[in-house]
């Protein structure tokens, strides 16, 4: 059962403790006007007669809603263990030196804190606290300036500084809240995101995460959010770091948990960016219009190299562009003249740029339903005086938009060219004012990605398993022969000593391969241990006498020739459970970083849907005058290894077709190598 965590994160009563920190969180909460009262304590100022200072917890007339502890961490666990003992709300812990890296006796003082705290909720420690311009409370040491929000967005930052930045941006986004969380010893993200959940006030959740360390929990909070129609935003460094621990395959090292986490947030329909200033930007459209249906969008502007730019950064975003259609093509024709180059996006020049009632007929045109979101850049002076003369397609612009009900924005191409005035103006007409071309379109398909997310729900089942302990490795044939259960095709092989391989290559028929069998040997290239497209018994005995030296058993098998070579593995993550991964596959798989990640349960719809952004699926669709490839069966082989790794959770850690060779249409794949990592003692291909 979830804490209530109303009193800590919507005080109506507040105590604040300790010396110049505390002056300036004081300070603040009495600048942005709460109403409440509020508690100074501090010994050495009371005995001194000051003014509004309390001696201790213990001397205060009320038991506090929420408290924040300015104080050195022993003194901190000595208020919690106080404040839990009287009931208050909730407390905000300044004090670092708990569990954070580097502070040697960290942990120690962490557990003493948790003892102390109970079921007390604590913010922190080791953070700034929060403000709530909904209810006009700063408990939070950095100055901010008062506003009146009756709704906003919900910032939820495991960093202090990331949550200062956003609150001292100027971009014109409506904040309800920011949580500095730090070290989430006991009120985590996810916590304060239910409760924000609960709040009707607020439009959006923005999370600053510097770590996810359960993925089930934020994906409960993702579906919680869908259905009260608030939207979820992440921004995670991360991606340039080594990939969490190494793994015996390609697989593992190819994928790691930030790819898993991408897979994980595009299933549950949370948006991620890669900036603060994308973050921001984001948040600001999904707080006017929420998630998109679609990634369909029409954009205007009245300068030439404005568009011309746009439709570059457009090339780098995952959107849609529809072209003007006829009927809107007669309508703006008959309003910009022969002149104006009619397309998306559409530079309409300045011809009618003082016509108010001209250019309002031109956006209701453009503004025709086709497209999910619809756009107009204009940059402005910082002078307020000279933009209102640059007003009239603004104007122009809100009013079509007022009449045709689409969901709009205004944008400035550069961050900074959005005055104030021109801000309030567009969020008091129900449209978005946007900063910065490069990161308006970025917002556009995210918002866009997750609408699609949310009308195509299915979030994935994701399972936390222990996994350590003995492992053991099946050899090539042991694996295939396990793949073969679930109706994969492998080659016709048989593993024999090297002495015999000559006469089974015989058997098997001309041209074979053969290779190297050992459990202990994973990765057979690196050790020269393959011999392909063998095509007599002459070089069969050569490469038999060869592979012989390397290992006492070879395996011997017919040589398979396709229009493709893929790979298709699974690694099963401690936190995420089983990850797919599906990409172009051979000894270059590495090399050539084309691949994808899928999290089941997925469909054969899902899995084409992920073959297909790859750049190798080309080589399946007659590339060059190839041969078409059997696309329907590698989507097969992927479902299979779905079901056998959901038939087996518990003994299969790893798994890795590389290659699957994808053959001529209606000839089927075939996995001609193949690893499987076991928990020791689990499934063999004898026991499923």
């Amino acid at each position: 059962m979830r804490r209530n965590l109303s009193r800590l994160m919507s005080p109506k009563s507040v105590a604040i403790l300790g010396g110049s920190w505390a002056d300036r969180v004081a300070d603040n909460c009495q600048a942005l006007g709460f109403e409440g009262p509020i508690f100074r304590i501090h010994p050495g100022k009371a005995a001194a007669g000051m003014e509004g200072f309390w001696p201790s917890l213990h001397a205060l007339p009320i038991v506090p809603d929420c408290v924040f502890l300015g104080i050195n961490r022993d003194a901190t666990i000595e208020a919690v263990h106080h404040l839990r003992e009287v009931d208050a709300g909730g407390a905000i812990c300044l004090a670092s030196g708990f569990a954070e890296r580097g502070t040697g006796d960290g942990s120690d003082y962490n557990k003493k804190l948790l003892e102390a705290a109970g079921q007390f909720p604590i913010l922190g420690p080791n953070c700034l606290g929060f403000v709530n311009f909904f209810d006009s409370v700063s408990l939070f040491p950095e100055p901010v300036v008062a506003r009146s929000v009756a709704r906003g967005v919900c910032v939820i930052s495991q960093s202090g500084t990331v949550a200062c930045d956003v609150l001292f941006s100027n971009r014109h986004l409506p904040i309800g809240t920011v949580f500095s969380v730090g070290n989430q010893a006991s009120v985590s993200s996810i916590d304060i995101g239910y409760e924000a959940l609960e709040d009707p006030r607020v439009s959006a959740i923005g999370m600053y995460l510097e770590s996810v360390d359960d993925p089930m929990a934020l994906r409960d909070l993702a579906c919680a959010a869908r259905q009260k129609g608030i939207p979820i935003l992440v921004l995670k460094p991360g991606r340039s770091e080594s990939a969490r621990g190494l793994t015996l395959s390609h697989t593992g090292s190819m994928a790691g948990s930030e790819r898993y986490l991408d897979a994980l947030l595009q299933r549950i329909g949370v948006g991620r960016c890669d900036s603060l200033a994308e973050f921001v930007e984001t948040l600001k459209l999904l707080h006017v219009h929420g998630p998109l249906a679609g990634k369909r969008l029409a954009i205007a502007g009245g300068s030439g190299g404005d568009m011309a730019i746009a439709s570059d950064l457009l090339q780098e975003v995952d959107v849609e562009l529809p072209a003007v259609d006829a009927e809107t093509k007669d309508k703006l024709a008959e309003i910009l003249g022969d002149q104006v180059s009619l397309g998306n996006p559409l530079d309409f020049q300045t011809f009618i740029w003082h016509d108010e009632e001209k250019l309002c007929r031109m956006f209701s045109a453009l503004q025709n339903g086709k497209a999910d979101l619809y756009g107009f850049f204009l940059d402005h002076p910082n002078l307020e005086a000279q933009a209102l003369k640059e007003e009239h397609p603004i104007r122009a612009f809100l009013a079509a938009a007022r009449d045709t009900g689409v969901m709009a924005f205004v944008a400035s191409t550069m961050p900074e060219s959005t005055p104030p005035f021109i801000a309030e103006m567009a969020l008091k007409s129900g449209v978005a004012p946007m900063q910065g071309m490069a990161e308006t379109f970025r917002a556009c398909e995210i918002a866009a990605e997750i609408g699609i997310a949310w009308a195509n729900f299915k979030p994935p089942y994701l399972s936390r398993r222990p996994l350590k302990g003995a492992t053991r490795n099946l050899n090539e044939f042991e694996a295939k022969q396990l793949l073969s259960t679930v109706g994969i095709k492998t080659p016709r092989a048989a593993v024999v000593s090297a002495n015999k391989a000559t006469e089974m290559a015989e058997t098997i028929g001309f041209p074979v391969v053969m290779k190297v069998s050992s459990a202990s040997v994973l990765h057979k290239t690196e050790l020269n241990g393959v011999a392909l497209n063998i095509g007599d018994s002459e070089t069969a005995a050569r490469e038999a006498f060869r592979l012989g030296a390397i290992t006492d058993e070879l395996l011997v098998e017919e040589m398979i020739h396709g229009v493709a070579e893929f790979i298709v593995g699974v690694n099963v993550d401690d936190e995420f459970g089983p990850v797919i991964l599906i990409g172009a596959g051979g000894v270059l798989a590495e090399l050539l970083e084309d691949s994808v990640v899928l999290l089941p349960p997925f469909s054969r719809g899902d899995v084409l849907s992920a073959v297909k952004t790859l750049r190798s699926f080309r080589l399946l669709s007659g590339y060059r005058g190839r041969p078409l490839g059997d696309a329907d069966a590698l989507i097969s082989a992927v479902m299979s290894v779905a079901e056998l790794i959901q038939d087996s959770a518990q003994g299969i850690l790893e798994l890795e077709i590389n290659p699957i060779i994808v053959r001529a249409q209606g000839l089927g794949a075939v996995a001609v190598d193949s690893l499987v990592r076991l928990k020791r003692e689990e499934l063999t291909c004898q026991d499923h």
